[in-house]
């Protein structure tokens, strides 16, 4: 059998025991216990619901006041980080059911994500920052690949590329430039950097944050002029500026 056949009957059939436990266990309940255990499990269950509402409450709150008005209270971060880990997600299924814009959701984020990596006014040694920006920037007729090396690119100003390039060199900061998650997950693994400063679209940005875990990120959305992953581009002014907000100056 396939692997993957395999592997997906397994999960399967494990969710479909999990369902006939709980119906199981629902029918001891219904044949053998009281209205006074039922009475209690309500009663658990009123109470639990009582605490994720107040905890959501706090947590949109606490959102809701770093992003506008950047408070560094400590915990109102952790408030705010915990929640916006199953808000996000939840946000993004009833922008699916209620067929609204998903990106206006995930640029959100992204730039509450900023605003909490700002709050903590860490500054970053620039050997130890990682810039990563995705293959689209680069002009689409251009005949030298440098995802690999990023020494062939020509500088001809076709793209930013060339701009964003010269911005990181005369900062000592490395550049990569990446195909996809993949790609952009082996070269963080491979130069473990402490901070990551990504340029990519809201869907891309979005699961590469969430991903990445503990590895603070700095995110800047592309501009698409011409559609997604074709010919993109920067504002490399604002580049730069977010770059020097987390470098240590010497």
């Amino acid at each position: 059998m396939d692997k993957g056949l395999k592997k997906f009957a397994l999960l399967s059939s494990l969710f479909v025991i999990g369902l006939l436990l709980i119906l199981i266990t629902f029918g001891v309940i219904y044949r053998y216990f009281t209205i006074y255990t039922y009475n209690f499990v309500l009663l658990i269950l009123i109470v639990m619901t009582i605490l994720i509402i107040l905890f959501y409450t706090a947590s949109i709150l606490s959102i809701f006041c770093i992003y506008r008005y950047q408070i560094r209270n400590k915990l109102m971060v952790c408030l705010a980080g915990a929640g916006i880990k199953t808000l996000l997600p939840l946000s993004i299924l009833m922008a699916n059911i209620f067929n609204t814009k998903k990106d206006l959701i995930r640029k959100f984020y992204i730039d509450f994500n900023n605003i909490t990596v700002n709050l903590s006014n860490r500054k970053y040694s620039p050997k130890n920052v990682l810039i990563l920006l995705p293959h689209c920037l680069q002009y689409s007729e251009c005949g030298y690949k440098i995802t690999n090396n990023t020494d062939n690119c020509k500088r001809c100003g076709r793209c930013s590329i060339g701009d964003i390039l010269k911005a990181a060199e005369s900062r000592g900061v490395k550049v990569s430039i990446v195909t996809g998650g993949t790609a952009a997950r082996n070269i963080v693994k491979k130069f473990r950097p402490e901070l990551i400063f990504a340029v990519a679209c809201e869907r891309d940005l979005t699961s590469g944050i969430v991903e990445v875990g503990k590895i603070p990120v700095i995110g800047l959305v592309n501009d698409r002029p011409n559609g997604p992953c074709y010919n993109t581009t920067i504002d490399v002014a604002a580049f730069e500026r977010k770059l020097d907000e987390i470098l240590k100056t010497f």
